[in-house]
């Protein structure tokens, strides 16, 4: 069952970032976990084989249908419907898993005059990634204005190891 929560969770959890709602959705299980707990009953009836299908759909239309995102209330019909309510609790808990590494990862921008190979690649994410403190992934980009060296941009942070950079600093201190 593991690999079917992995599966639904990875797939509820990839809309979530495409909608920017990683929040929103872990609240929306939250709020079903809660409603599922207090009435344990309520998943036998959902999973029973001798309810129709749109019954059971309709019945969470009616417990959810305006306290959680559509999106999230559509998941859980899919889980209805496919007969694996029973495995919520499992793909809350690897959406939250998904989440807690999402909220630890970066992307950094890095601008090189050349492209990198991929040993300085994985050397620059591996040295980002100990400094940083979180999961650091690369974005390349090849700019030949720069020079040489290398520019490194993530969040609101600039890391400018450029030729250019350092010819502008020395420009500065000559020029005044």
């Amino acid at each position: 069952m593991i690999s079917t929560s992995n599966d639904f969770a990875s797939s509820l959890f990839m809309l979530a970032m495409e909608e920017n709602k990683l929040s929103e959705y872990q609240s929306d299980l939250s709020i079903i976990k809660a409603v599922f707990d207090e009435n344990p009953d309520y998943v036998l009836l959902l999973s029973s084989p001798g309810i129709p299908k749109n019954e059971r759909t309709t019945a969470l239309d009616k417990a959810f249908g305006n306290r959680i995102n559509i999106y999230v209330l559509n998941f859980l019909k899919v889980l209805c419907e496919h007969g694996k309510v029973g495995a919520l609790d499992d793909c809350i808990k690897i959406f939250g898993e998904l989440k807690k590494q999402a909220e630890n990862r970066i992307t950094a921008k890095v601008t090189s005059a050349e492209p990198l190979d991929n040993e300085q690649t994985e050397k620059l994410k591996a040295n980002l990634s100990k400094k940083l403190g979180c999961q650091v992934y690369i974005k390349p980009v090849v700019d030949r204005s720069i020079l040489g060296g290398i520019k490194v941009e993530f969040d609101d942070k600039v890391i400018d190891g450029s030729i250019k950079k350092q010819l502008n600093d020395i420009k500065e201190v000559i020029g005044g």
